[in-house]
């Protein structure tokens, strides 16, 4: 028996070795995305794990932190390496080694930018991720690469054991087969076990309708994440397609018709575009933090600062995109509903129909065109634009070769072949452009970089500021064209931007530089602010200090050109109507003229902050308890309009 237990105390010590390695690459991810591994060390979790099943202590306690469930799922997805020889043995855990510490950095380096996870909805998104080129390698740090340090050294190490050290025997089969077993059966029990707490406690609303990637994480930990988003995704779409209830179609009708009959609105704008032209500007990256700011006594953005005293410059506008970025914004603007929380709306449902503004205008006599100087694949656009009404898409290969500055053809030059385009439009016309300029990491030729800044914040931020200063000038040499070419005068003229910089962590350069107030509910304030400036010819300029999002562009457009119907579904507001403005955020947090309650990643109430905004100060959470229900409440509204396609539905009926 002696000489059966020695081979296999000598595979559960390496095994050991493996399962305390792969928990701590785990606890260095938690440490990059600042969420809790463990609320207790070691010792005291063996204590009250021992107090648990002696004393029938309270499980809950052992819930604070993702310890249990991490190693729970490590032992789940090598368990079975245990069955195995001992030479076998070792060559799989070396593979598992390596594929588990990438599946870490990949999560890392996406949250880098995300403030997320990589989910199967984001997988479908891979075209897009490779096409980030250079992007995406600027958010790695050579420290990264030590996660896999272990693997190389542990192949070179195995290479020359399995040359040189013979295995002269292994343990008996039965004996391999029963002692992975029941190590199998203790990490089940570590991983499921905690989950069925959480579910006992009223936590089934989470894994039912998954509002927070980083929530399921704070439950699951990471590699639980992963198999319950691949359990959720081939559920949903591929075994048992997620279909939308009766019940949850009738609230959402109900819940459109309940705010359409309430928003009947008259304002002075009301009307005030009808017949006009809509030029509808999409830039890339742009917060609102830099509009009106000096650097060095240098005007970052002079032609934007110029423009707004001559346009409704709408000054407390937040974007609303999750991990679809720039389709995200997109989406939100022309359909005002929210983007999904994960994946993009564009690839995962491409084809769905909604009471979209090229579709709105189409209907009332619009020519409608997008421009974008890509690759028309990107994002889905080629198949999505045509649903939403567009009549044509200006992509890469409709435009002259000109320079490249970013990742293509130079903003400047782009928006001047777009406006010649523009000229050959039917009248009244809608054209929507996506500018690229100043997308991550920022960096400008030399040339272009004409801002003198060497002294200022760190070198994203001062990249930054050079690629948007240089695309304020192109927007500059855009107007002058729109008014040469006569469009100026006889269009509405929207110029937005579509999400931060990635740069906006707390603390960091940039945010630094951005929150005047220096304070932490400045620090979200300007964390999500993006410009939006309309140019409505008649109309004086004026700023409207009034709370909004992406989803609030398309009522209040509709509003000027008096097109409002009491049909559409929308979830936006008409940022016009004299009313309190909110901003509800993907993830939860809300932001009104009043308050600003910042969401915690489980999306309890309790666990979330609330802020006066004249006060500046944190108040009880309760004050925003209806801050946080109209969240609750609109998301799910508009997740299940995108997961039932329910406005075609809708649209059917009315047939």
């Amino acid at each position: 028996m002696k000489q059966q237990l020695k081979p296999l105390s000598v595979s559960l010590l390496i095994y050991s070795a493996f399962i305390i390695l792969i928990g701590w690459k785990l606890t260095w991810f938690s440490n990059q995305s600042e969420t809790l591994f463990s609320q207790y060390g070691i010792i005291e979790m063996f204590k009250r794990l021992f107090n648990f099943f002696i004393n029938d202590a309270s499980f809950s306690p052992l819930r604070e932190g993702i310890l249990l469930v991490s190693f729970g799922a490590i032992i789940l997805v090598s368990f079975w390496t245990i069955f195995l020889k001992f030479r076998q043995q070792l060559i799989a855990l070396l593979v598992l080694d390596f594929v588990l510490s990438f599946i870490i950095l990949a999560d890392a380096i996406y949250f880098r930018y995300f403030e997320d996870l990589i989910s199967s909805a984001v997988l479908l998104q891979i075209k897009q991720m490779s096409s980030l080129g250079s992007s995406v390698g600027d958010l790695f740090s050579w420290k990264d690469f030590l996660l896999f340090a272990d693997v190389l050294l542990f192949t070179v190490l195995l290479i020359v054991f399995l040359k040189k050290v013979p295995i002269k025997k292994n343990a008996n089969p039965a004996l391999r087969l029963a002692t992975g077993l029941l190590t199998g059966a203790a990490g089940a029990w570590l991983f499921f076990y905690p989950l069925h707490d959480f579910v006992q406690k009223g936590g089934a609303y989470l894994f039912d309708k998954t509002l927070s990637s980083m929530r399921v994480y704070e439950v699951t930990g990471l590699f639980g994440f992963h198999g319950f988003d691949t359990y959720k995704y081939l559920d949903e779409y591929v075994l048992n397609k997620k279909e939308v209830s009766a019940k949850e179609r009738k609230n959402a009708k109900q819940w459109f018709d309940d705010k359409n009959k309430a928003q009947a609105v008259q304002t002075p704008y009301q009307g005030k575009a009808a017949g006009k032209n809509l030029i509808m500007v999409q830039l890339e990256a742009y917060q609102s933090f830099v509009i009106d700011k000096k650097v060095n006594g240098q005007e970052i953005t002079p032609n934007l600062n110029k423009l707004k005293k001559e346009s409704l410059y709408f000054n407390d506008i937040h974007h609303q995109t999750a991990s679809g970025r720039t389709s995200d914004a997109e989406f939100a603007a022309k359909t005002s509903l929210f983007p999904l929380a994960t994946g993009s709306a564009y690839v995962r449902f491409p084809r769905n129909e909604y009471d979209s503004l090229p579709y709105i205008l189409k209907e009332n006599g619009y020519d409608t065109a997008a421009f974008h100087a890509y690759k028309p694949g990107f994002w889905n656009r080629y198949i999505v634009y045509p649903n939403l009404g567009f009549n044509e898409f200006h992509s890469i290969e409709d435009f002259d070769e000109g320079e490249q500055v970013g990742w293509a053809l130079g903003d400047e030059a782009f928006l001047t072949q777009s406006a010649d385009k523009m000229k050959d439009m039917k009248d009244p016309f809608y054209s929507f452009l996506i500018a690229l300029t100043s997308h991550y990491p920022y960096t400008m030729p030399e040339k272009y970089q004409t801002l003198d800044i060497d002294d200022v914040g760190d070198v994203n931020l001062r990249n930054y500021l050079q690629s948007v200063h240089y695309v304020d000038q192109a927007v500059g040499t855009f107007i002058e064209k729109l008014k040469k070419d006569g469009l100026w005068e006889n269009s509405v003229v929207v110029f937005y931007g579509d999400h931060d910089t990635g740069y906006m962590q707390s603390k960091t350069p940039s945010t630094i530089f951005a929150n005047e107030e220096g304070d932490p509910l400045g620090e979200l304030e300007v964390k999500d602010g993006i410009p939006l400036f309309m140019h409505v010819p008649g109309v004086e300029g004026k700023e409207i200090d009034k709370a909004g999002g992406q989803i609030d562009i398309m009522p209040t457009l509709l509003h000027l050109f008096g097109m409002e119907k009491e049909n559409y579904h929308h979830i936006g507001i008409n940022l016009l109507d004299g009313k309190e403005g909110s901003v509800v955020f993907r993830y939860g947090s809300v932001k009104t003229d009043s308050f600003y309650y910042k969401s915690s990643y489980d999306l309890k109430l309790q666990n979330g902050t609330c802020y006066d905004i004249n006060t500046r100060q944190t108040v009880s959470v309760d004050t925003c308890k209806p801050l946080y229900d109209t969240s609750v409440e609109e998301l799910s509204i508009s997740d299940d309009v995108i997961f039932g396609n329910l406005v075609e539905q809708w649209h059917k009926s009315k047939k």
